[in-house]
């Protein structure tokens, strides 16, 4: 039987010297409500951050009684496409070395790499083939083209989906907009880093493309929207029959998309959806007309769930999504994944 895996959990550090949360991330109101819903302890967090931060995601992550590994992402400073590291436009840094030891000693911990494409072909090879020299060797490259700034069409960065391509190691790729870490000005520019017709590049070249979120937007009527422009792509990976290109649907379980939902199932096909939950992202109780199929007893039996992932496993089955999904990122990611 596969395993089901959550491939997309966040972690975050402030405390380790190679990484960084800065105080603009941290007054954000989507922080305060994460920790809020979470249920972390607020005066925990301003003693022992990185302890309190940690404990949290790998608890939820070792408790789920139904997901049984969990990629855990890093993520890359942003770089100048001269290839300088700009620490002050760098809101969250998680390094690779620090997820790389939490997924050595956390038997459901994934390793998922970060490694930005301005670093330059030399330093950013160095980079990637670090990542999979060293056990537990990544399982997946991430990316924020919002927050990052990284312009996933330019053709600068062939190398780097060569590299990946050659590796069999898929790049999980935000879509959509991205409110969770602060931009970099002129923010509507750097929102539309998040179109995923900008990954067309990589899909040619041959890389397996995650699509996080199905490029949904995350407010109601905004116009950083392009599930429309997905389905397309989905379309023409169909058509052409060389395309590896998915989504995840990680984050479907917050209210603010309680209209999109139904969108989603309706026009990703079911074999390119992958799970993900975006946890600390909250996973809300989702309203009964969504999951209109279970009888009250079963929908109780769900939102009573206390175990964050756990739930949104459940939830995102009960509102329709396929089982397959849970199971689809055993698939795709390498086979060093499933030792």
């Amino acid at each position: 039987m596969s395993l089901i895996i959550d491939m997309h959990i966040h972690i975050a550090s402030k405390e380790r010297p190679d990484c960084k949360i800065s105080n603009a991330m941290l007054s954000l109101p989507a922080f305060a409500y994460m920790v809020v819903a979470n249920g972390i302890n607020p005066l925990d967090l301003a003693q022992r951050f990185d302890q309190t931060i940690r404990e949290h995601i790998l608890g939820v992550l070792n408790t789920s009684a139904t997901v049984q590994k969990g990629v855990l992402l890093a993520l890359d400073a942003i770089y100048s496409e001269d290839g300088r590291r700009l620490e002050e436009e760098s809101h969250l840094i998680v390094s690779n070395d620090y997820v790389r030891e939490l997924a050595a000693t956390h038997a459901k911990v994934l390793f998922g790499a970060s490694v930005h494409p301005n670093r330059g072909r030399k330093a950013g090879l160095d980079e990637i083939n670090r990542c999979l020299q060293q056990d537990p060797r990544t399982v997946l490259f991430k990316w924020i083209p919002n927050s990052q700034v990284i312009d996933p069409s330019d053709r600068r960065h062939t190398w780097f989906y060569e590299r990946l391509a050659e590796l069999g190691v898929p790049l999980l790729s935000h879509a959509g907009p991205e409110y969770a870490i602060p931009l970099p000005n002129p923010q509507a520019d750097h929102q539309r880093l998040g179109d995923p017709r900008k990954l067309r590049l990589a899909l040619e070249v041959g890389v397996t493309v995650i699509v996080a979120h199905a490029a949904t937007r995350f407010f109601p009527l905004e116009p950083y929207h392009y599930l429309d422009e997905l389905a397309a792509m989905m379309q023409e990976a169909d058509r052409n029959g060389q395309w590896k290109l998915y989504a995840d649907i990680s984050a479907m379980c917050v209210l603010c998309r309680v209209g999109t939902v139904g969108q989603v199932l309706e026009k990703i096909p079911p074999h390119r959806m992958v799970l993900g939950s975006d946890y600390p992202v909250p996973v809300n109780d989702m309203p009964p007309v969504l999951v209109r199929n279970l009888t009250f007893e079963e929908y109780l039996e769900i939102i009573t769930i206390q175990n964050p992932i756990e739930k949104n496993y459940h939830q995102l089955l009960a509102m329709g999504f396929p089982a397959s999904a849970g199971t689809k990122a055993a698939e795709l990611l390498p086979p060093w994944a499933l030792g």
